[in-house]
Formats: structure tokens, C-alpha cells, sequence
């Protein structure tokens, strides 16, 4: 699949490099259509960032490493200006009715509605941090806290955005909601590599 990312998909640390968000969301959407299962689910991802991920057009391509009865694993390749950008493989395992054993033991998250507006992500430059609405509870600080954010952007555009793919599409955001670092940072944190159980 042939893409090119816009200005909402620009990164925090260069303008001419993509942020891993929404190139995660995307990665997950194709993931998501590659030969869909009504009797499977992707219950891992794992993605392995190569380098800078280049502004512009890129590509993506998926096939099977493991195909299975129940459980399969799934690799998508990203690749702009001629380099792999990002390699990201899924298992998908099948799906059956565990609501007999079904069990939570975190804390509960109060409803987005009752956090206070925080623009702290806004110190981060980039047109992806700016498509961004965040909220917090009045426990965040430096090193701790829960946030909220969402975005109205479709991953691709003129596709309507799963409910999975937007989570994949927001996940990166995680390690600069809470930095231990206040104001100007002096210390840069470029992840490489993302992992989402579900």
C-alpha cells in the first residue's frame, strides 16, 4: 500500500520526520485489513523502529510468518526514501467467550468529563502533537499521571478509523505525557521500540 503522511503526521523532534503515532496507526490499520479473520484478534503488537521514519511518501507491505487455526503471527514493513522505517509484527489468536473468568484488578479511570483541560503536550512541537485534545486529573506531575487524549483526525484519510487503529495511533504519546523533565528538556528520548498487549 502506497501512502503520504500530511502535516498531522509530522514528528516532535524534526519537521521533515513523521511521528510514531499516527505511522504506528497506520501500520495497525493495514495490519488490522491484512486477510481479516471474524474468528481471530490482534492480541499483540510489536514494533521495531529502524530510524528516523522520513515526512512524505512510504509505503507498507504485510504477508503472514505464521499462518494457524488459532493463532497466527503477521508482519507489516514501512518503508520511505528507499529505507525500512519501521518493522511491526502481530499475533492474532482467536476469540471465544471468557466472561466466565473475566477479571480487572487496576484502579479505575474516571471519565474523561471529569479531568481538567491540560495543554502540556503542546511544549512538544510537531503537526501530530497539535491535532491532539488532552486532559489529566489534579494528581499529574513530572515522572506520574493519567491522561486522556484524543484526536478527530482519520488515520487514512477518506477511511473511516477503527476504534483499534486509533488507539495504536495514539499509543506513542505515552512516554511524553509524564517526562521527569520540566520545562525546556536537556535530554532527548526517542523510543526504539513500541509493545502493546491487549
Amino acid at each position: 500500500a502506497h501512502y503520504c503522511s500530511t502535516v498531522h503526521a509530522q514528528g516532535a523532534w524534526n519537521p521533515h520526520e513523521q511521528h510514531m503515532a499516527p505511522a504506528s496507526g497506520v501500520i495497525a490499520a493495514e495490519l488490522e485489513q491484512f486477510s481479516p479473520r471474524q474468528d481471530m484478534r490482534i492480541g499483540r503488537i510489536s514494533f521495531d523502529i529502524f530510524g528516523l521514519i522520513a515526512f512524505g511518501e512510504f509505503t507498507i507491505k504485510t504477508h503472514v510468518i505464521r499462518a494457524g487455526k488459532t493463532i497466527e503471527l503477521i508482519e507489516a514493513e514501512m518503508q520511505a526514501q528507499g529505507k525500512t522505517c519501521i518493522v511491526a509484527r502481530a499475533w492474532r489468536m482467536c476469540t471465544q467467550d471468557s466472561s466466565d473468568i473475566a477479571g480487572l484488578e487496576d484502579q479505575p479511570i474516571h471519565h474523561p468529563d471529569t479531568f481538567i483541560e491540560w495543554t502540556g503536550m503542546k511544549r512538544w512541537p510537531g503537526g501530530f502533537i497539535q491535532t491532539l485534545v488532552t486532559k489529566t486529573d489534579d494528581q499529574h506531575r513530572a515522572g506520574k499521571g493519567i491522561v486522556w487524549l484524543n484526536n478527530d483526525k482519520e488515520i487514512v484519510e477518506g477511511q473511516p478509523t477503527t476504534d483499534f487503529s486509533h488507539l495504536i495511533g495514539m499509543i506513542d504519546t505515552a512516554n511524553g505525557i509524564v517526562p521527569r523533565q520540566e520545562g525546556e528538556f536537556t535530554w532527548g528520548f526517542p523510543n526504539l521500540d513500541l509493545q502493546v498487549h491487549m
